[in-house]
């Protein structure tokens, strides 16, 4: 009566460990990452572990109740065990094989239970059922063992191995005591099988647990790899950009300036990275104080208000130009843009700002405007002589805006840029000044009637 106490506990035991383990695969498949497959693992252990429970309670419940679930719900354990590994492994699934043998099961303990009740042949149909399954994941983990990881792989296809020889062993002995046998028989093979039953089945299933967290791990060490060459590429880029560029982390601290950053303020980029402090605002400014950058990282209403040209996009705070005295020979005009980093849970993790010479284009506007200025200027002038003039009709003198009577050729002078020679045109001569006619020479008079001589056959 002791040692059946004692193997009854074994049960209990194993039932116990199995529960945990089931608890500890279901917490990973809710928390962590898991890979296909590890679904019907979890399932394969809670199944497992309710199989053991009814076989426990044999007594308080129906001997066929405890013997139909039980027995079935290990091998349909077994059975998640099997679909799980393939699909782990990335192998083609078989799902009628891993149906068919739980059923075939099933059909085998309803036969030994109700037309040939014998006990050892029950265990052996479970034994078998669960060496079909059981035998081909200890191949496959053996075959498909990954480098780096071969122990683990091989160590876990090992122990599914020697379990289906202690099962099959145990079977083919319950078989040899003839329908006699009693489960929870005072026998020490039977306390020592239990034990070896413990450590067996909790070494596969952890197992199965170390193989997801190691590939995991790798997976995340190649994701650290990746990120670190894409890292590297992203300095090397942001680095070689064309426009001034530097970045800061969440607490404003310098972590990337890149060359032509430098080569704007002529401080090199082991003098700024890692100081916080506005230490980026001081060859820009000469003066601690917030930029764009640091805008973006807190909002500040009053700085803001000493940009003229600010503009708020989202989460891009541009500005169009701002002179910067303390750049180049004698001052730049810089236009700037900044914008936050985020991490992959959205939180802000630093900020960018990027500069841009707009010095040349800032003097072409200039020399434009002044220029537009000038024609202005001119325009307005000649515009003035548009419209009524008053102008006598004897002395053909203009009277101005201010009243004022002027010549002709003094208010012309003053509102248009034109002067005027003096000469007589061949109608006055002949009529005021005939007797010069013939005498008036052609360098007073080059062109036209005025100042031409008679025919030189009149000449006498």
């Amino acid at each position: 009566m002791e040692i059946s106490l004692d193997i009854r506990t074994l049960f209990a035991a194993l039932t116990v460990v199995l529960t945990c383990l089931a608890a500890a695969f279901s917490f990973v498949f809710f928390t962590q990452k898991t890979y296909p497959g590890f679904k019907r693992w979890t399932l394969a252990t809670v199944a497992t572990a309710l199989g053991y429970l009814f076989i426990v309670l044999r007594g308080p419940i129906p001997a066929a109740v405890s013997i139909m679930v039980g027995n079935n719900l290990l091998i349909v354990g077994a059975a998640l065990v099997f679909a799980g590994t393939r699909r782990f492994l990335g192998l083609k699934p078989w799902p009628r094989f891993q149906v068919a043998v739980p059923l075939a099961c099933l059909a085998g303990l309803a036969w030994f239970l109700w037309v040939d009740e014998f006990l050892g042949m029950r265990a052996m149909v479970v034994s078998l059922a669960a060496a079909i399954l059981l035998f081909p994941v200890a191949w496959m983990f053996i075959s498909h063992a990954p480098r780096g990881h071969r122990p683990l792989y091989l160590g876990t296809g090992i122990m599914f191995a020697l379990f289906n020889f202690a099962t099959l062993l145990r079977g083919a002995s319950m078989v040899a005591s003839g329908y006699h046998f009693q489960l929870f028989a005072n026998s020490p093979m039977q306390a020592f099988f239990y034990v070896f039953l413990i450590m067996f089945q909790a070494s596969w299933f952890i197992g199965l647990l170390l193989m997801n967290s190691q590939r995991m791990s790798d997976e995340l060490r190649r994701s650290r790899a990746e990120l670190t060459v894409t890292v590297d590429n992203m300095e090397r880029i942001l680095d070689f950009l064309p426009d001034p560029t530097w970045v800061v982390d969440a607490k404003g601290r310098i972590t990337h300036w890149n060359q032509a950053m430098e080569a704007l303020t002529g401080v090199p980029a082991s003098q700024v990275l890692g100081k916080g402090n506005y230490e980026h605002a001081l060859p820009l400014y000469g003066e601690r104080r917030p930029c764009l950058i640091d805008l973006m990282l807190e909002h500040n209403p009053e700085w803001e208000g000493r940009y003229q040209n600010l503009e708020r996009r989202g989460d891009l705070l541009v500005t169009s130009e701002s002179f910067l005295p303390k750049l180049g020979e004698a001052g730049l005009y810089i236009a700037g843009s900044a914008t936050c980093l985020r991490d992959e849970q959205g939180r802000v993790s630093g900020a960018i700002e990027t500069l841009r010479d707009v010095s040349e284009a800032k003097r072409g506007q200039q020399e434009r405007e002044k220029l537009i200025d000038e024609l202005t200027a001119a325009l307005a002038k000649v515009q003035t002589l548009k419209g009524l003039i008053p102008i006598c009709s004897h002395c053909k003198s203009i009277r101005s805006d201010q009243g004022y009577w002027e010549q002709l050729e003094t208010f012309f002078s003053d509102h248009a840029e034109v002067e005027f020679s003096h000469g007589i045109c061949p109608d006055c001569l002949e009529k005021y000044y005939k007797e010069f006619k013939h005498t008036t020479s052609e360098r007073d008079h080059p062109d036209g009637e005025l100042g031409k001589r008679d025919h030189p056959d009149d000449v006498g």
